[in-house]
């Protein structure tokens, strides 16, 4: 048998920050997809490329497209009054996102469609374009303007972006249905990765993702998931010390630090 004792040992657990550049790869997404639509009974379909999820009801569809990496949106959200009808709303995810914003996502759109599923597809009850979102000022600046309003990250590597569909801005990656986007593009490397919001998603998962995406405090990840050694020099990366044996209480770094009280509490519209 081969030596598996490397696999054996337990794997360790790292701080990663700024959390919108630990970034994961699109085998990620896949992987997630699958362990996604066993857990939740979402049927599933494979093919040499692809895999697509529908939730029970037929109306949510989840696609991960291999074939799609580096083209373009490789995981894409589509809602739809009923399984036959137009789509309603899109979310598409391009690139390498962090695991824990696709986690995220998948798992609020799964909550509420269990819980109310016409919230999910019609958005009721929430006003368009508005978003509550707390922010660390010394992390991200806010910016309202050409059209465009949002906050940006004080190292200008990542983005949180909102155009209203009556703005005048150009449209975002030239579809004018878009109205929310978050982004992560590092001066050295290009476009690292990006998820969009057509106009009628549901405001709780664009909150979800965006909460997700401003938060300053680090991600708490197993090394289990690989992470890009080009990014090394951007992020910092500090190991979780595991609890000593015979001590009952947790260490201090068993997992991310608390939120502090938001610095200011701005809403985007």
């Amino acid at each position: 048998m081969p030596n598996d004792s490397a696999q054996e040992r337990p794997r360790e657990k790292v701080l990663i920050s700024p959390r919108y550049l630990a970034a994961s790869y699109p085998t990620d997404h896949h992987q997630l997809l699958e362990i996604f639509a066993e857990d939740f009974e979402w049927s599933a379909h494979a093919d040499d490329s692809s895999l697509t999820v529908t939730s029970p009801c037929r109306r949510i569809t989840i696609r991960h497209d291999q074939a799609a990496v580096g083209r373009g949106p490789h995981l894409v959200i589509s809602a739809r009054a009923e399984e036959e009808a137009p789509e309603r709303w899109r979310t598409d995810i391009n690139g390498n996102v962090p695991i824990e914003s696709v986690v995220t996502l998948i798992g609020a759109l799964a909550a509420e469609l269990t819980a109310d599923p016409d919230h999910v597809i019609y958005g009721i009850g929430a006003e368009p374009g508005l978003l509550e979102l707390y922010v660390d000022a010394d992390a991200w600046d806010c910016f309202d303007d050409f059209g465009l309003s949002g906050f940006i990250s004080r190292d200008g590597h990542a983005a949180v972006v909102c155009r209203r569909s009556d703005s005048t801005a150009p449209p975002i990656r030239g579809d004018a249905s878009i109205t929310w986007h978050m982004a992560a593009s590092p001066d050295a490397l290009g476009p690292l990765w990006d998820i969009s919001f057509t106009q009628k998603t549901p405001p709780f998962l664009t909150h979800a993702v965006a909460a997700e995406t401003l938060d300053a405090q680090p991600t708490l990840r197993s090394t289990a998931f690989a992470f890009p050694a080009v990014l090394a020099p951007l992020v910092t990366i500090e190991r979780v010390a595991s609890p000593s044996p015979g001590l009952s209480a947790q260490s201090p770094h068993a997992g991310p630090p608390q939120s502090p009280e938001p610095k200011r509490t701005p809403k985007t519209r």
